[in-house]
């Protein structure tokens, strides 16, 4: 009698130990995919910091002024380009590792910075597209980069005369 007491009591341990383990393990997975809170929202380019490894040139890296990038936990619009259920990852790069990667110094992005918050967007699509990579400077300003070319993105709710 005594042992199928303790039977089931071990049993309801064991089942409270998975149902709260598998609730743990959704809880964590969730909060790895959606990471977009620091970069959510709608970004326009409102300037090209073009350098000596740019693979276009200043008045091509212009027609890119005005452009929008929104970033969201549930779609991704990049320019023209829409990417459903997007999968952010959050890093950070020093200024030794921003310069090993991109071959310019991080104080291209401002000057004092010794580090960056880098958000890599991965979408259903595999390609490549402009506006995947997106740093996040302690300064508060945020750049996407293409073909050696750093654009400044500002959010639209900080633009003055932003449409409400």
């Amino acid at each position: 009698m005594k042992w199928l007491r303790a039977k089931r009591l071990f049993s309801r341990i064991q089942l409270r130990l998975i149902i709260g383990t598998a609730t743990m393990l959704v809880l964590a997975s969730s909060c790895a995919l959606r990471q977009p809170e620091q970069v959510e929202g709608t970004w326009i380019v409102t300037e090209a910091l073009t350098t000596g490894n740019s693979a276009m040139s200043s008045n091509q890296a212009k027609q890119w002024l005005g452009q929008s990038y929104h970033y969201g936990p549930q779609k991704l619009i990049l320019g023209q380009v829409q990417c459903q259920a997007p999968e952010y990852q959050k890093s950070q790069l020093n200024d030794k590792e921003f310069s090993q990667q991109y071959n310019v110094p991080l104080t291209t992005l401002g000057n004092g910075l010794t580090d960056v918050d880098t958000f890599s967007i991965e979408c259903n699509r595999g390609a490549k597209i402009p506006g995947q990579t997106v740093f996040l400077t302690s300064h508060q300003e945020a750049y996407i980069v293409w073909d050696g070319v750093f654009f400044k993105l500002e959010k639209t709710g900080n633009l003055p005369n932003a449409p409400v």
